[in-house]
């Protein structure tokens, strides 16, 4: 196995993910690696990745062929798994579809899967760009005043929208919001991501009052 070191050139466009949960900053080849990063930060049923892992070889027309997957993850079972990011217009080439057959054969040699994903799991709206609202406010290391008051609240009532935080607290909206989507990006409160942009509507709890 090797590592596949990434470089800057006038054909590769590069971008940097800052991770908490992994504290470090990750290097991937394109926007839709990138946006991959954002699911995998946040994702609880996943507690550690790394983008551009330890690759392998695989064998393709009599070939040994170097091959290293976008990402690698491990999730709360413990089960560790690689991923290829690839554009759905591109998972159709007969050429790709033959080598990640190989690469795929070669993984579960080492003891792991080989899933592809696409944009069509990646780039879904309004999860997407929830997960992204998350990033911006995921900066903060220590529970200000104010987010503790609001733990609180949260868990001696249960399910509260934002709206309901606003008025019960006596802060607007705008006062309110940094902290408590600081407070969803660091796993203390709890949303679903997937029932439109996050906001005055939104619902917040903590984990033993799962909707």
């Amino acid at each position: 196995m090797y590592r596949r070191n990434l470089r800057y050139s006038r054909v590769n466009n590069l971008y940097k993910f800052a991770s908490s949960k992994m504290n470090t900053v990750y290097t991937v080849e394109s926007s839709l690696e990138f946006d991959t990063c954002f699911h995998l930060e946040y994702s609880t049923k996943i507690i550690q990745y790394e983008a551009q892992p330890l690759g392998y070889k695989y064998q393709f027309e009599g070939k040994t062929q170097p091959y290293t997957p976008d990402f690698k993850m491990i999730d709360a079972a413990n089960i560790e798994t690689f991923i290829e990011v690839k554009p759905q217009s591109k998972t159709s080439d007969i050429d790709f579809k033959a080598r990640f057959k190989e690469k795929r054969a070669a993984a579960l040699e080492l003891g792991t899967s080989l899933v592809l994903i696409t944009e069509r799991q990646i780039q879904v709206n309004p999860i997407l760009n929830n997960l992204k609202l998350l990033h911006r406010y995921s900066g903060f290391q220590k529970f200000t005043p104010l987010q503790l008051k609001l733990l609180s609240l949260v868990r001696r009532t249960g399910i509260l929208t934002v709206l309901q935080l606003s008025e019960q607290l006596y802060l607007s909206i705008r006062e309110l919001m940094a902290s408590v989507i600081g407070l969803i990006s660091h796993g203390a409160l709890l949303t679903d991501l997937s029932q439109g942009d996050f906001g005055m509507q939104s619902t917040v709890w903590v984990v033993g009052h799962e909707k």
